[in-house]
């Protein structure tokens, strides 16, 4: 957090996150994923909007989009993210440069 830049007057910052979901680390010492993991992440990106930080995150899954698990998967994504997440085709160009270009757009 302490390199992300603030927005000011002169200066708008963004963060755009590309996902499989879910945050999830482990090694010998530290096991984070679930729910520890997804509200640290929502109150990271809490932290970044107060900067002034306009946030979009793209959940990318593997699976096709009519799976329940993707479903549930996205319900869980947009509780870290909100209104800011979007689930889209990846391989769709035109529907990444539409959703950023409205994100950029935004006053």
């Amino acid at each position: 957090m302490d390199d992300m830049v603030h927005t000011t007057n002169d200066r708008e910052s963004y963060f755009l996150n590309f996902s499989d979901g879910m945050p999830m680390y482990s090694n010998d010492a530290m096991y984070y994923q679930g729910d520890e993991a997804r509200n640290h992440t929502r109150d990271m990106v809490k932290k970044m909007r107060n900067m002034g930080i306009k946030v979009l995150s793209y959940f990318i899954s593997s699976r096709y989009n009519d799976n329940s698990d993707d479903d549930y998967a996205m319900n869980d994504f947009k509780q870290m993210y909100g209104s800011d997440a979007e689930s889209i085709d990846i391989l769709s160009i035109p529907a990444v440069a539409r959703t950023m270009n409205n994100l950029f757009l935004k006053r």
